[in-house]
């Protein structure tokens, strides 16, 4: 079996599921993903936030702010409209968006220009929250949009600010089984204290596993006050016990740091037995410093594999 990292460029277009799943288990603790946000012009003019955190080294792609009523990618989608001529944007705006609606294949181009397994982010935001976009939120629409689309994995997870409980997410799992089935990788769990409950609490990490979820994510060491390589490594064993895959996720804007600083975590991180590490979009216009995200990749996988991902042809 190969690892994430020996992966080609057709390999991410022909494995389901489980096959991602065993091939992450497999790759012990050096599988990068990073997060984008799409909503906003990318980082650098012509070149979307997805293929440069690809181009940087991250195995995997969630789309953050992704809206499932207006699907439209900044960097992909933008590309011969006027940015400076409000009007034309606006008209050339909604009838992309109206086309990506229908479109089969339109996540399916995102992972050709890639070459990436690319996830979603979705929130079970509680229905008193009315200022949250629907198209945002986790509901049997957007999932089902999942599987149309063809996105590889979904995140279930909690922004700051929208009153998600562990709770609402546990409740989420169940619709998420039941439409994505095993079509579709599901994460699920919180990067930072979003919401109102204690997010140390390993029978909490341990809820997501038991009702669902193929991935548990928790902070990363070092990110939130509190979460130590020890606090770390208690709940990743809870995860593990149920059969489920962990990821460490950088989601408190320290993906903006020194690379020490992303050095250091993603050490502790690894030590704690993340299975996946996750970087966060809070750099500049929407995702880490692309040096960061390399940084991550080298140092748990070495230049050798980092420069393996970042270099394969999309021929092969």
């Amino acid at each position: 079996m190969k690892r994430i990292f020996e992966l080609t460029f057709n390999d991410f277009f022909n494995m389901g599921k489980r096959k991602i799943l065993e091939t992450i288990r497999h790759s012990e603790g050096r599988t990068v993903m990073a997060e984008c946000v799409i909503s906003c012009p990318p980082l650098i003019y012509g070149v979307s936030n997805a293929e440069l955190a690809a181009s940087f080294g991250a195995d995997m792609i969630t789309l953050n702010t992704f809206d499932f009523e207006k699907p439209f990618i900044f960097g992909i989608d933008d590309e011969g409209i006027s940015l400076s001529d409000t009007e034309d944007f606006i008209k050339n705006y909604i009838k992309k968006i109206e086309e990506n609606r229908m479109n089969a294949d339109y996540i399916k181009r995102v992972k050709s220009i890639t070459g990436r397994f690319i996830g979603v982010n979705l929130e079970p935001v509680p229905e008193s929250v009315k200022n949250f976009p629907n198209g945002r939120r986790v509901s049997k629409e957007n999932l089902e949009k999942v599987r149309f689309y063809g996105f590889d994995y979904v995140v279930i997870t909690a922004n700051p600010n929208t009153g998600v409980s562990s709770e609402d997410i546990v409740k989420s799992l169940e619709l998420c089984r039941e439409i994505l089935g095993e079509e579709v990788i599901i994460i699920a769990g919180k990067m930072h204290a979003a919401g109102r409950e204690n997010i140390f609490e390993p029978q909490v990490v341990k809820g997501f596993a038991i009702n669902g979820a193929d991935v548990v994510l928790i902070p990363a060491p070092g990110t939130v006050p509190g979460m130590d390589m020890d606090t770390a490594k208690r709940l990743i064993r809870e995860i593990h016990s149920e059969g489920a895959l962990a990821m460490t996720a950088i989601g408190t804007s320290q993906e903006g740091a020194d690379r020490e600083t992303i050095k250091n975590i993603a050490l502790l991180a690894k030590m704690a037995g993340a299975d996946i590490q996750h970087i966060g979009d809070a750099g500049f216009s929407g995702m880490a410093f692309p040096e960061n995200i390399m940084e991550l990749s080298i140092t748990i996988r070495g230049k050798r594999h980092t420069y393996r991902r970042m270099g394969y042809s999309s021929r092969k």
